[in-house]
């Protein structure tokens, strides 16, 4: 007996889906459960599963084409039944041309989507990347059917935007435990004696250029001296690759302090520590150890490692990655030989996520983005809790940054560190900033996030504060 495949309602507030890539072909089996449809919606692309074995006998949409939640989009049947469609949809064919239209009154034809005249036509999730991001969708040029305008769009408009390479600091080496790290040092264009110095953690990816130029040159521009750098056995540095171990990355970012204590152009009495995302967490790890650090600041931080992983995950998903944890363990004491897995299998990235590497990639192709890390490091990541250590950063001040839309690294986590800290400290929580979305210089949420950074540091930094 034939059966519809339609479009799913995805959440309490979504009333339509656009239909993305068809997995499989008419004539092709398919197996109930298994994967044949990816449908967008404004916040994420999902697979949708067939509701029965059988095979794909018609598409009743193209790709690109956005219909109502429930929708009928393909018709599974057994193999060799004749599929009567004007039996199968007249309902269902009500219920679309009710609540959409402009869709095609004949049943078996592919649905088309026709926005009213001077519209500009852009899928859901070109919208929302377009939002994120502050780009103006009128001036994207659209490539889907009728000109529309698809997320990948949006992405080559961004990557076009962007500088070829980015902004880039005076190349620098320096060695911690023995390894050569690679960084980049930005100074201030104008300077008149000594300026204080910041070091600028990278994320959980390990490498200076997701964001961190971005950042680096703009403090800069406001008088700081800023150093960017890769963690050991990330990027361009020395060291057993795929080891994210946080005690390790701590290690790096205070051997990069005495970089810039050591300075001619830095005033060893005025250093700060800085970080975004994990490198946020190790911001928080530094301060609380090392007394040469004047001033901190953490950009949406992880500030307890078991808690955020397992914020990432559903309960089974959660259940099997702890039982995969320690099968690993058990291996490493027989074997010493610990598995390597890519790091989206760790850190399962948002869709804003995986937009933002996808672009870094294209702009650095040299870059991996998604590297292959020891599962220990995991284990390491569960019993990594800075939240734990941020008292003892007080007297110096504490600055706290994190967006109220930031779904890969929730706000929580930045408040539990703050309800733990000791004056000075501050707070703030940013409306329109996700996790990466506003590293962008025309996004208006990185104006703000380099204000507050800059009014925090620019009030504990000074050469009378010290």
């Amino acid at each position: 007996m034939a059966t519809l495949l339609v479009i799913p309602k995805l959440g309490l507030t979504m009333t339509e889906g656009r239909v993305g890539r068809w997995l499989k072909r008419p004539g092709e089996p398919v197996q109930a459960g298994e994967p044949v449809l990816e449908v967008e919606t404004e916040k994420l692309t999902v697979e949708v599963e067939a509701p029965a074995s059988g095979v794909l006998s018609h598409i009743l949409a193209e790709e690109g084409a956005t219909l109502p939640v429930a929708a009928p989009v393909a018709v599974i049947a057994e193999p060799g039944e004749d599929v009567d469609l004007a039996g199968l949809l007249p309902t269902v064919s009500a219920v679309s041309s009710a609540t959409s239209p402009e869709s095609p009154t004949d049943p078996t034809s592919p649905v088309r989507e026709t926005p009213p005249t001077g519209e500009v036509r852009a899928t859901p999730a070109a919208r929302k990347l377009a939002r994120d991001h502050g780009i103006d969708l009128a001036r994207v040029p659209g490539t889907g059917p009728g000109g529309r305008i698809t997320a990948e769009d949006v992405e080559r408009y961004l990557a076009a935007r962007a500088e070829p390479t980015g902004p880039s600091g005076e190349p620098i080496r320096f060695r911690s435990d023995g390894y050569t790290l690679a960084g980049e040092l930005f100074l201030p264009s104008e300077t008149t004696g000594r300026v204080p110095g910041i070091v600028l953690c990278a994320g959980i990816q390990g490498i200076k250029e997701l964001g961190m130029p971005l950042i680096a040159q703009a403090l800069a521009q406001a008088g700081y001296a800023t150093l960017i750098f890769d963690y050991r056995g990330f990027g361009a540095s020395e060291g057993p690759r795929g080891r994210l171990i946080p005690f390790e990355r701590v290690r790096d970012t205070r051997a990069a302090l005495t970089v810039l204590e050591t300075h001619p152009a830095v005033d060893a009495r005025r250093l700060a520590v800085a970080g975004l995302s994990m490198g946020g967490a190790h911001a928080l790890s530094v301060a609380a150890l090392d007394e040469r650090v004047r001033a901190c600041v953490a950009i949406a931080p992880v500030t307890n490692g078991r808690r955020w992983l397992r914020s990432l995950r559903p309960e089974w998903e959660w259940r099997l990655f702890l039982e995969e944890l320690a099968r690993d363990r058990r291996e490493r004491v027989r074997l010493d030989t610990p598995q390597r897995v890519p790091l989206s299998r760790i850190m399962p990235p948002d869709p804003e996520t995986q937009v933002t590497l996808r672009e870094l990639a294209k702009r650095f192709p040299d870059l991996t983005v998604d590297p292959d890390v020891t599962l220990d490091s995991a284990e390491a990541l569960l019993e990594y809790e800075p939240e734990r250590e941020v008292e003892r950063i007080a007297p110096r001040p504490l600055l706290l940054v994190h967006g109220q839309q930031d779904v890969l690294v929730a706000p929580d986590e930045s408040l539990a560190a703050f309800e733990r800290a000791r004056e000075p400290k501050r707070l703030a929580l940013l409306d329109g900033m996700g996790h990466f979305n506003w590293l962008n210089p025309g996004h208006p949420v990185f104006t703000r996030v380099l204000a507050e950074v800059t009014a925090w540091l620019g009030k504990w930094l000074t050469a009378d504060t010290a």
